[in-house]
């Protein structure tokens, strides 16, 4: 059975997704745009953004019940690698020990401007 999770603390999406679906005990955490949740506004800059979206990441999965070591998988996308070590010194903070795998993908365009957008699977106990 799925159990949908979409919260206020993490920008919601205009389109008809959600943010976060759970399955068996994985957990499915849509892209994460980095929009300052009180402004509405895509933040700039690289790092900041990677920031940004990895704390929405977070956000939703501390309310599905999951926690950052649980997660087993990262997929980033950004829309030029060159932003690479920006992202890397993100998840150096945020994963100091055991970070978990990860893609990271260049595309054409997110939307709105932004450089990145970051997916996550992770697991909880059911």
């Amino acid at each position: 059975m799925k159990k949908v999770i979409n919260t206020s603390k993490a920008p919601l999406s205009s389109s008809p997704v959600s943010q976060c679906n759970i399955i068996n005990g994985t957990v499915y955490i849509g892209g994460q745009m980095p929009r300052d949740i009180k402004s509405g506004k895509i933040v700039t800059g690289g790092y900041q953004q990677a920031k940004l979206s990895m704390k929405h990441c977070l956000t939703i999965l501390h309310e599905a019940g999951g926690s950052i070591e649980t997660i087993g998988m990262a997929i980033v996308y950004v829309t030029d690698l060159s932003i690479k070590d920006q992202v890397n010194k993100v998840f150096k903070e945020y994963f100091e020990k055991n970070p978990p795998a990860r893609n990271m993908v260049e595309v054409s365009s997110i939307g709105e401007g932004a450089l990145v957008e970051i997916a996550i699977i992770a697991s909880i106990k059911n």
